[in-house]
């Protein structure tokens, strides 16, 4: 009986503890991407995506993944 009520005791004190020491936690530490949030562009002839920085643009303002992309997608038009 006594093993039984000093079961009991340490379960409450377990559950009263318990989210005391959560809350103590810091947060986890995510640091921020130099590229988060960059748009991606689809490329006017394969439709590969890439990042917007990376892509070539043509005069009339279609974007490309490669200069050989570009010329192809001028030839075309």
């Amino acid at each position: 009986m006594k093993f039984l009520l000093i079961l009991l005791l340490a379960w409450i004190v377990w559950r009263i503890l318990r989210p005391a020491a959560r809350r103590k936690m810091p947060p986890p530490f995510h640091a921020p991407s130099e590229r988060e949030g960059e748009k991606m562009l689809a490329c006017a002839h394969c439709g590969v995506y890439a990042p917007e920085r990376e892509m070539l643009r043509d005069a009339e303002g279609r974007c490309y993944c490669s200069p050989e992309h570009r010329a192809a997608g001028e030839k075309s038009a």
